[in-house]
């Protein structure tokens, strides 16, 4: 059942922790993510919106809450408890998930690579974070 008795500090760690990871993640990759996506580095310094950041931090919150939940749920704690958890979540919720859209709408392999694995950094490292807090 889910649970709002969770470690609430954990949670938003997890979230800004993800937050960090996507603003270096995407600054060292912006070039093929933008390549992939068709737009120019113009664009995205044109295109930045607040509210992308607010759905991108709630985004990261409500990742970081359900896979709380879920650990609690399978007793998993610990740091290789935490970095398993997360990668098995995004296999099974974010990676193929990705690709499948990806395929649909004909974009590149590296794209995906750099949409996927953004999720699959993030997921590791709040597994890791709730792990050790849990």
């Amino acid at each position: 059942m889910l649970s709002l008795n969770v470690n609430w500090l954990a949670i938003l760690v997890s979230a800004v922790a993800n937050m960090m990871i996507g603003a270096t993640w995407y600054g060292v990759l912006a070039k093929p993510w933008l390549e992939g996506i068709g737009k120019t580095r113009e664009w995205a310094n044109e295109n930045q919106r607040p509210t992308d950041y607010i759905i991108a931090f709630v985004n990261s919150l409500l990742m970081a809450f359900f896979l709380a939940n879920v650990m609690a749920w399978t007793n998993a704690s610990g740091f290789s408890a935490g970095i398993t958890m997360g990668f098995f979540m995004w296999l099974g919720f974010n990676g193929f998930s990705f690709a499948a859209n990806h395929a649909f709408e004909g974009r590149s392999l590296k794209l995906w690579a750099v949409n996927a694995g953004i999720y699959l950094v993030g997921l590791m490292v709040m597994g890791v974070i709730l792990g050790l807090w849990l």
